[in-house]
């Protein structure tokens, strides 16, 4: 008889199935021990960059924080009059101080729409103190500002001279804050704009015919609560 027609023994037959299993399970094993490998470096490397963030984000906080607690806004009197805050939350000194806003005159004698610039320059504003302008300390001129110059704030017996018009009680006026710069405690160059904070802003750019204002300098008030 043939050797093809000789039947094999069920062992011959297990034998290969076995090998094939075992194979399975070896690769099987090993795939698992990849993903298991691979999962576990994806997760560290997610702490990580986890942890790298927050440290930068730290880092970014802790450069903004004098700067977060400088404010620049106006608000109304008892009697309904606009005036200006520039305000330091913060127990250092800021410094190289330039305020920027305007005043809309009211069609009383003047062309419609015009509106007074000022620019004004401080040298520092001490810590823990809140500068307010009202328009006793607010003097202008009808002709136009000097582009990019900053009139220093001075006292108003420095400041008279100027004999610049002063605005009319009667009037009805609202101040309205543009920007503010300064310089924080470590050197570092910063922008108050519409309550936005900008780093190492570029020169502050004006657009329109205006007349050109002066401020009188005020005492700082201190703050019952700074820091917060």
């Amino acid at each position: 008889m043939a050797d093809e027609d000789v039947p094999q023994s069920p062992k011959r037959q297990e034998h290969p199935r076995l090998v094939r299993t075992g194979v399975i399970v070896t690769i099987a094993a090993s795939l698992a021990g990849l993903i298991t490998t691979g999962v576990a470096t994806l997760f560290g490397a997610l702490v990580s960059q986890d942890q790298l963030d927050q440290s930068g984000e730290a880092a970014e906080e802790k450069k903004r924080a004098q700067a977060a607690r400088i404010s620049f806004w106006t608000d109304l009197q008892q009697d309904g009059k606009s005036r200006l805050h520039l305000m330091n939350r913060s127990p250092d000194p800021i410094s190289t101080v330039q305020m920027i806003f305007t005043v809309l005159l009211p069609p009383d004698g003047y062309p419609e729409e015009d509106v007074v610039l000022f620019r004004a320059a401080l040298p520092s504003v001490p810590p823990c103190s809140d500068m307010v302008f009202t328009f006793e300390n607010l003097a202008y001129n009808e002709s136009p500002p000097r582009p990019d110059h900053y009139i220093p704030v001075l006292p108003g017996s420095d400041s008279s001279p100027l004999n610049w018009p002063i605005f009319k009680k009667e009037w009805e006026v609202e101040i309205e804050e543009v920007a503010v710069d300064f310089t924080d405690r470590e050197g570092v160059r910063w922008r108050r704009e519409r309550g936005l904070l900008t780093r190492e802003p570029g020169k502050h750019v004006m657009k329109g015919t205006f007349m050109s204002g002066a401020v009188e300098a005020v005492s700082p008030q201190p703050l019952k609560l700074c820091g917060t």
